[in-house]
């Protein structure tokens, strides 16, 4: 999508420097939706800063990022960046498994390999470990139990309503099909009763 690179959004792996890999976060700073341009900034463990812009190609999924400023806290660290071309060149996919987007490809600088990025979920970008699977809250656990209890209170209710309902009553004629009339049809008038 073209929105992948959205502001805020924090992108964590490794890039690999002298055959090594390091761990290193990238963090889009800005994101123009209209020109596809994107200003992120990588830092890495020795806590060397470096500002990227470039422009993100939607249609090949392609984003070329080139430093303009580099900071860190010491030469030694930063002068292994100190390159005129220094840059991430790579393509972003989208992994079925997770639904999360990989940025990955390759550096270009002396002594330097490839990169891999992954996009951190917003809701959990907090955390580092991967698959980490929440608790049930107990609102959910709650609703889990009283559903069904309810449920069943409520049919109890109706089946005791079904049980006792009334039927409706039937005029009396003045048949009396009882006693002791030995089979034969007798009339009585209840005025006389």
């Amino acid at each position: 999508p073209s929105d992948v690179f959205f502001i805020n959004s924090v992108w964590k792996g490794y890039y690999e420097y002298l055959g090594k890999r390091q761990p290193a976060t990238l963090t889009v700073d800005w994101f123009n939706a209209t020109s596809s341009k994107v200003n992120a900034t990588f830092l890495e463990a020795s806590q060397v800063e470096l500002k990227l812009t470039g422009i993100y190609k939607k249609e090949e999924a392609h984003l070329l990022l080139k430093a303009f400023q580099i900071k860190g806290p010491a030469d030694i660290f930063v002068s292994k960046f100190e390159n005129d071309n220094w840059g991430l060149a790579g393509y972003v996919s989208s992994g079925l498994e997770r639904g999360g987007f990989t940025f990955q490809g390759d550096i270009h600088g002396k002594d330097f390999g490839r990169f891999k990025l992954e996009r951190q979920d917003p809701l959990n970008s907090d955390q580092d470990a991967p698959n980490q699977h929440q608790g049930t809250s107990s609102g959910s656990v709650a609703a889990a139990i009283l559903v069904p209890f309810f449920a069943l209170i409520l049919s109890g209710f109706a089946f005791y309503l079904y049980k006792h309902r009334t039927r409706p009553k039937v005029q009396y004629n003045g048949y009396a099909g009882h006693e002791n009339s030995n089979g034969q049809a007798s009339f009585e008038n209840p005025m006389y009763d």
